[in-house]
C-alpha cells in the first residue's frame, strides 16, 4: 500500500525554459544564447550547480572557463534564471488533494540553493509538504542511489510504500532500483493516471 508520495520539482510541479528566457534576455540573439547554454549547462557544469559543492566564485569559473568573453552575459543569466521558471496552475490542488486522502507528501529534486532563492514565489507550495530533500542540501543529484538513500532513511520510509514522480527516466529507473515505485511525468494527465493506478 502506498502511503508516500514523492515530487521531483521541474517538469513535475514547476515549469522551465531556458531558451526561452534567454531569447528575451538577450534580444533573440540565437548564437549568443547557444553559447551561454553551452558554457552553463553543459560541461557537467550544471550537476554541480546542483550539487552545491562548489562556492559561486568556482561555478563561475567552471562557466566562463571555455567562454571568457562571455562572463557579462553568464551573470546576467545567472541573476535573471528565476524568469525562466513558473509554477503550474494544477501544482497546489495536486498536493492538496492527495494530502487530504492521507498520504504523506515529499519531494526529492536536483535543485540549487540560488535557484530556489529565486523563484521563491513559484514554489510557495512547499510549505504545503512534508519535508522532502533538495540535491544541493544532500551533495548528491539523482540518479545516484546515494540521494534516494537519503530521503529513506531522513523520513524513515519503507520503499515499497513510496512512489516517485519524475520527469527523467533515469531517475524513475533508479528510484525503482532503490524499491520504490515509480512513475514518469511525460505530461500532466497521464502522470495523475499512472499515480491513481499504483494508489488503488
Amino acid at each position: 500500500m502506498i502511503k508516500t508520495v514523492i515530487f521531483d520539482i521541474g517538469g513535475v510541479l514547476i515549469g522551465y525554459n531556458w531558451q526561452e528566457h534567454l531569447l528575451r534576455e538577450f534580444n533573440n540573439d540565437s548564437a549568443l544564447v547557444d553559447r551561454i547554454k553551452e558554457n552553463v549547462f553543459g560541461h557537467g557544469n550544471w550537476d554541480e550547480v546542483d550539487r552545491g559543492v562548489l562556492t559561486e566564485a568556482e561555478l563561475f569559473e567552471k562557466f566562463e572557463k571555455h567562454a571568457p568573453d562571455l562572463k557579462n552575459e553568464i551573470h546576467q543569466f545567472w541573476e535573471t534564471l528565476g524568469g525562466a521558471l513558473w509554477q503550474y496552475d494544477f501544482t497546489k490542488d495536486w498536493i492538496k488533494d492527495l494530502k487530504n486522502r492521507g498520504y504523506r507528501v515529499l519531494y526529492l529534486s536536483n535543485w540549487s540553493d540560488h535557484v530556489k532563492k529565486c523563484c521563491e514565489e513559484q514554489m510557495d507550495f512547499l510549505p504545503m509538504m512534508d519535508g522532502g530533500v533538495f540535491s544541493y542540501e544532500a551533495h548528491l543529484i539523482k540518479p545516484d542511489h546515494a540521494i534516494y538513500k537519503a530521503i529513506i532513511d531522513k523520513y524513515e520510509l519503507d520503499p515499497a510504500e513510496c512512489v516517485f514522480l519524475d520527469d527523467r527516466l533515469d531517475n524513475c529507473e533508479a528510484a525503482r532500483e532503490c524499491g520504490m515505485n515509480a512513475v514518469q511525468v511525460t505530461d500532466h494527465e497521464t502522470a495523475v493516471e499512472g499515480l491513481e493506478k499504483l494508489l488503488k
